[in-house]
């Protein structure tokens, strides 16, 4: 499908009407400081933030029905993770590239509403899958359409904000997609109680089918329509001419060059901490359906109050960072994940040692209270350390390699240390812990190193 370019017209029209229309084009140009109003940008945030918490819904829901899935289709538990890993993560950050470029060129809100669309189709597609090959296709499917969401997205709330306000609003933004996870537990386990419990039913048209394909189609097609709010919002203008847009990566990859170390940081390090983070989500719920005997009834609700409780500590995560940007400290994301891992790692080795399983829960907590730090300020920082006109390729670079590592990685890992490594299903927690050790831990090393190159790329750009 052909996007229509922003720049039809042989004329840009004025700024006052390009404000009105909503979406701007290259060719014209904003003032530095012109933002979008603040009710307008918080709006903009508000309507991101409700279908990140249904893209995440949308991804996640596979972690309560691992059980009745392997039994349906007879998969592994290797199987499972490349699922709910590669499966979905491979077109995820593939897509991310055209898209980049796409978003640089065209009509951001047309890129999110054919995004929102694609993956709700496909996500209730899953629910039609009879094996495991074409449940892969499904959630590649999912992937492709959450890659333009999450680039488009990042995008969208960096244009809306100046510098200094941009971590709080990222942090709210990617605290819906946070709250998206915890809600599948709290909400989603129920529902999949509640199907599991009904069995195997008739649908018009589908056919006789089993609980957790019901599920998928009830969760998955609700986007479909819900893609139409990203209209709702006026585009926020480009602020720098990007007549290099549909010239290809080498201007961000030769920008990049000149920051090593602080874009290894956001594209490695935070890829890293994510896929320790995403490890945790998918796999808590199947250590404590293991080794204490939950239900998903049980489990949905205590992961999903846990998983929101600590996504509503992100914005608190925004608010320290601007405060320590505006007070001169031009490292602070990196500075503050450091901290925030550092001081997460404990916490997330003891939640698999402890033989409670509340302690295991308030560990898991504690965790992801401090982890989810990392969320928001990888995004943010990209934003904050990216010349604009670079944005839409360098955000769609850093959703391809951070994706790859988190969503292909975090999933993978545990399963392929259980089943290839271990030896034992029962021993998961220990390919948890593990996952702390030898995917975290080095997230923290390479924010360390790319401090101050973060703060020369500051300079450069206050300088330019």
């Amino acid at each position: 499908m052909i996007l229509p370019p922003l720049s039809d017209d042989i004329a840009a029209p004025p700024p006052h009407i390009m404000a009105a229309s909503g979406d701007s084009a290259p060719a014209s140009v904003a003032p530095s400081g012109d933002y979008p109003s603040p009710p307008m940008a918080w709006l903009t945030v508000a309507i991101l933030f409700l279908l990140y918490i249904l893209s995440l819904t949308d991804r996640n829901i596979m972690a309560l029905m691992v059980g009745p899935i392997k039994r349906d289709l007879g998969l592994s538990d290797l199987q499972i993770s490349l699922l709910q890993g590669p499966a979905f993560a491979v077109l995820f950050c593939l897509c991310a590239i055209p898209l980049g470029m796409a978003l640089d060129r065209y009509s951001r809100r047309v890129v999110l509403y054919l995004s929102v669309t694609l993956w709700s189709i496909a996500a209730a597609s899953c629910g039609l899958a009879g094996s495991f090959a074409a449940l892969a296709v499904a959630r590649a499917g999912v992937g492709a359409g959450e890659s333009g969401f999450g680039t488009g997205s990042y995008s969208i709330v960096g244009d809306s904000f100046p510098p200094h306000r941009v971590s709080l609003a990222m942090s709210v933004f990617i605290m819906g997609g946070v709250m998206g996870a915890g809600i599948v537990f709290l909400l989603g386990g129920p529902i999949v109680a509640a199907a599991m419990k009904a069995g195997p039913a008739a649908w018009p048209i589908f056919g006789l089918l089993q609980p957790w394909q019901q599920v998928f189609i009830m969760t998955g097609a609700p986007g479909i329509l819900l893609a139409l709010l990203v209209f709702v919002f006026r585009e926020p203008p480009r602020r720098k001419a990007a007549a290099s847009a549909g010239a290809g990566y080498g201007e961000a990859i030769a920008y990049m060059r000149q920051y090593k170390p602080l874009y290894v940081a956001a594209f490695v390090g935070f890829g890293l901490a994510y896929a320790a983070t995403i490890g945790f989500q998918l796999w808590t719920p199947v250590y404590l359906a293991r080794i204490h005997g939950w239900q998903p009834g049980q489990i949905g609700p205590v992961i999903g109050i846990a998983q929101i409780a600590a996504a509503a500590m992100i914005p608190i995560h925004g608010y320290i960072v601007d405060r320590l940007y505006r007070g001169g400290r031009k490292d602070a994301h990196l500075f503050w994940c450091l901290f925030t891992v550092l001081a997460a790692a404990p916490f997330g080795i003891a939640a698999f040692l402890v033989t409670s399983p509340w302690a295991t829960v308030i560990c898991y907590w504690l965790f992801m209270a401090l982890i989810l730090s990392t969320a928001s300020m990888g995004p943010a920082m990209v934003q904050v350390v990216t010349p604009q006109h670079l944005r839409g390729r360098v955000s769609a670079l850093y959703v391809l390699a951070s994706g790859l590592i988190a969503m292909a990685g975090g999933p993978a890992f545990i399963g392929i240390v259980t089943t290839l490594v271990i030896g034992d299903e029962m021993k998961v927690g220990y390919s948890l812990i593990a996952s702390v050790l030898c995917v975290l831990l080095p997230a923290a090393l390479l924010f360390a190193l790319g401090r101050a190159s973060m703060r020369r790329a500051q300079a450069a750009l206050v300088q330019g």
